[in-house]
């Protein structure tokens, strides 16, 4: 086999042969010098230091698979006629069609968009020099890289089994998908960052459930305290992929209303109850930051699908305009927001909606008793309205009807902080203190003197203690 100084001689002495006879038989053509050229630059593609340098360069403009990526359509395997579920992909909101829709096709392009991300990490690895990138090859760096590259495939098909399941349930054909380009607004579904976002919570929820369990200690407590006569229906609002309401329902005799807005955050909830899925994903490939080690970054996950408790109903909707659908069977409404009244960019407009629903009305209302638990942060978005403390809202709550039967800051407590989608084994710990409360409405026709309960298992003697 020539070597690339043999192969680059025998180029040049071609093409100048090449062009001294065309040249001597065309003397006034411009043949000579085009037929050259082709031929140059046709075996200079062979030499092994242009392919070296193409390599190279080629993360700095994308890979030719990056290339043909950008340009494959996101939307694939989409039926072309309507499924026997559309009837109920129509019965919702536009809204909530909007926004299933929209997380079908972010769930379908994760792909593209994480590999993106990894592809960007390559070109700047690039920038250093070469003794600088070798030091780091010859640790493993590139090699992780690659394996990125893999776990973001295996978290790939979690996602198409997500997909290939909503499809079918909703009857969802690629028409249907006409309905984005048509609604301009922003959805809650339409970045990668929240695909990423619902892998952590599967391992939140249904993996590694630690961080719920101090929740349902406090909820649990509360809802002990309520009257047992009638029937009582609990809406949870921001019920993410589902533990929470899962538990409640499980735990006593309520019907349940879990209630969604991102369309993502629904489709995962209820891909919980379809068909096992056994493989494995990685729900920490997405950073390389704060790992002791690479196994770290690499542990993998597995859900533990169930079944749907008969009394919980999953709801893909926007609270503020939510209602209990067959409102006259109950005599209590509860409801238990977690970790999600800071979610609000209109705080008021979250309050008026928890009192419309639970609000006695003598005339027109079958309900008799009211409550509202609440147990969470208060980290406000960028584009909140209003930025309330703990204390205002307890004085709101106060001006508009509310009568605390309990009140608690976390801080003050055993349990004083609580994770939230945080990664014990990373150097970056996220932790909340937390505002809990239990309420009833002025207007309820059991109003029953309740002693303060405390998150976990609080002795009465201690209580004492820390009031004194």
């Amino acid at each position: 086999m020539q070597t690339d100084t043999e192969l680059t001689r025998n180029i040049l002495v071609t093409s100048s042969l090449i062009y001294v006879v065309l040249n001597y038989l065309l003397p006034r053509s411009q043949i000579p010098v085009l037929v050259t050229v082709f031929y140059f630059t046709s075996m200079v593609g062979k030499l092994a230091i242009f392919k070296r340098l193409v390599g190279g360069l080629a993360p700095f403009f994308g890979t030719p698979t990056t290339w043909r990526t950008q340009w494959t359509p996101v939307l694939t395997n989409i039926p072309k006629t309507i499924g026997s579920g559309h009837l109920k992909f129509l019965a919702l909101s536009e809204d909530s069609r909007v926004e299933l829709l929209q997380a079908i096709k972010t769930l379908q392009s994760y792909t593209i968009s994480s590999k993106k991300v990894n592809d960007r990490r390559r070109r700047l690895f690039k920038l250093m020099t070469w003794r600088q990138q070798r030091l780091c090859e010859d640790v493993g760096y590139l090699n992780k890289l690659k394996r990125i590259d893999k776990s973001i495939l295996a978290n790939q098909d979690l996602f198409n089994k997500i997909v290939e399941f909503s499809i079918q349930k909703y009857g969802i054909a690629f028409l249907d998908f006409n309905l984005l380009s048509k609604n301009t607004a922003t959805q809650t579904s339409a970045t990668n960052y929240r695909v990423i976002e619902a892998l952590g919570h599967f391992t939140r929820d249904w993996d590694k459930h630690h961080e719920v369990e101090p929740l349902l200690k406090y909820i649990k407590k509360q809802l002990d305290s309520l009257p047992k006569d009638g029937k009582t229906c609990i809406i949870i609002p921001g019920s993410g992929l589902g533990r929470i309401a899962h538990e409640i329902a499980n735990y006593g005799d309520y019907d349940v209303h879990a209630v969604e807005y991102s369309g993502l955050m629904h489709l995962c909830n209820e891909f919980i109850y379809a068909e096992p899925y056994k493989k494995e994903f990685y729900p920490y490939i997405h950073t390389c930051s704060n790992f002791y080690d690479t196994e770290s970054q690499f542990r993998s996950s597995k859900l533990k699908q169930t079944s749907l408790p008969a009394n919980l109903t999953l709801h893909i909707d926007d609270f503020r305009y939510f209602e209990v659908p067959n409102k006259e069977k109950y005599t209590n409404v509860v409801v238990l927001s977690v970790f999600f009244i800071d979610t609000a960019e209109n705080f008021i407009d979250y309050l008026d909606r928890i009192q419309k629903l639970t609000v006695p009305h003598p005339k027109n209302n079958p309900i008799k008793n009211g409550y509202w638990i609440n147990i969470g942060p208060l980290k406000y978005g960028s584009a909140a309205q209003v930025e309330l403390n703990s204390s205002e809202i307890q004085q709101i709550r106060a001006e508009t009807g509310w009568k605390d039967f309990d009140v608690a800051k976390s801080l003050e407590l055993d349990e004083k902080l609580v994770g939230y989608v945080t990664d014990k084994e990373s150097m970056w710990q996220g932790y909340y203190g937390l505002s809990m409360w239990g309420s009833e409405r002025k207007e309820n026709k059991a109003n029953i003197k309740r002693e303060t309960s405390k998150i976990g298992e609080k002795t009465e003697q201690s209580r004492e203690k820390r009031v004194n």
